[in-house]
């Protein structure tokens, strides 16, 4: 029963995550990760006395009340079986949780990439006008400025379409 209250707990920390919603469930995951370790560790002695027990080294018990020991052993190996289970479940949620995170930073390092690669040349453009050389023919020209502005707004859409059409953006 317990075993089984786990493993519902952890499914629906499963579904929280694969929903974004991971703040409180990252904590119940390493609580119950703690618990089931200790439950593990509960089972494993219980095997070990039980096996004793079978082993019936001293005969203490009749050979006929050595099968209940037997299935007392194959029940507590089976529930320290689904423990462990259980263990490695917490493990793979742990996992699908970073795995998540790292689709998040993805897109962020993503966005900010391309927001970068289109201001890159704008910013290049602005510091070469930047300069106020007397010496720059384009200076004295009175269509230079609307160029430089219509060049920078064709860079601008230019990488917009670019990465629209790489699927970036």
């Amino acid at each position: 029963k317990i075993v089984e209250q786990y493993d519902v707990k952890l499914d629906r920390i499963e579904q929280d995550i694969l929903n974004e919603e991971t703040t409180a469930s990252m904590r119940e995951l390493a609580d119950i990760r703690s618990e089931l370790r200790d439950l593990r560790m509960h089972y494993a002695q219980l095997l070990d006395l039980s096996q004793e027990l079978e082993e019936n080294e001293n005969e203490f018990f009749r050979e006929n009340n050595e099968r209940y020991f037997h299935l007392v052993f194959q029940r507590v190996q089976t529930l320290h079986d689904m423990t462990s289970s259980l263990a490695d479940h917490t493990a793979q949620i742990r996992d699908l949780n970073q795995a998540q995170i790292d689709i998040k930073q993805n897109r962020i390092m993503t966005i900010l990439t391309v927001v970068t690669s289109i201001f890159m040349p704008l910013t290049l453009i602005t510091g070469w006008y930047g300069m106020n050389f007397v010496h720059m023919p384009e200076l004295q020209s009175p269509i230079a400025y609307p160029i430089v502005i219509a060049l920078s707004v064709m860079i601008f859409f230019g990488c917009l379409i670019f990465f629209k059409i790489k699927k970036w953006l």
